[in-house]
């Protein structure tokens, strides 16, 4: 089964990142794993995925990257994009944003829940994602990631619904 791991704040061969092929080789390799973007997403077929995920976040730690990273099946992905409906195009919604994190206990909110600013809305949670919508009034887009970290206390990674579409659908191509 493939396995998608998604770091947090990972942006392929940016300063404090590592490049393509040292993320791929800390999964195994082509053979096993592949980028997915550059934004610090692996696709990789494992038959002890957490070993292999663990194995490669202490790689990637002894080459001085010390990224976050959650993982997920492509199967648990493709049902996430399936329960998230497209926003309404009257709201001016920028992007549908799915969040993905780890965590045993989720505070008490009240949904939809705005941030401070008014920004992101978060329309869905669980205790392993979220479901936000963003707004982009000017230059700046609402911080997603970090109104769930300051809510949920966890490192918290976030894709856009289209991104996630996309990697759910090039999964699926590479599995046949």
């Amino acid at each position: 089964m493939t396995q998608v791991a998604f770091f947090r704040n990972l942006n392929l061969g940016h300063r404090g990142s590592p490049t393509g092929n040292e993320l791929v080789a800390a999964f195994g390799g082509p053979a096993v794993a592949r980028n997915f973007q550059t934004n610090g997403t692996v696709l990789f077929t494992s038959a002890t995925p957490k070993a292999t995920a663990s194995h490669a976040l202490r790689g990637l730690r002894d080459g001085e990257y010390s990224h976050s990273m959650v993982m997920r099946t492509v199967a648990e992905l493709e049902d996430i994009v399936r329960e998230t409906p497209e926003a309404d195009p009257a709201e001016n919604v920028y992007r549908t944003m799915i969040s993905l994190f780890d965590t045993d206990l989720l505070p008490p909110v009240e949904l939809p829940m705005r941030s401070r600013d008014q920004l992101v809305e978060l329309r869905r949670i669980d205790c392993g994602s979220a479901t936000s919508a963003c707004w982009k009034p000017r230059h700046t887009a609402g911080d997603v990631t970090g109104f769930l970290e300051a809510l949920l206390s966890v490192p918290v990674t976030t894709r856009s619904l289209g991104t996630l579409k996309r990697l759910v659908a090039a999964a699926k191509r590479a599995e046949k």
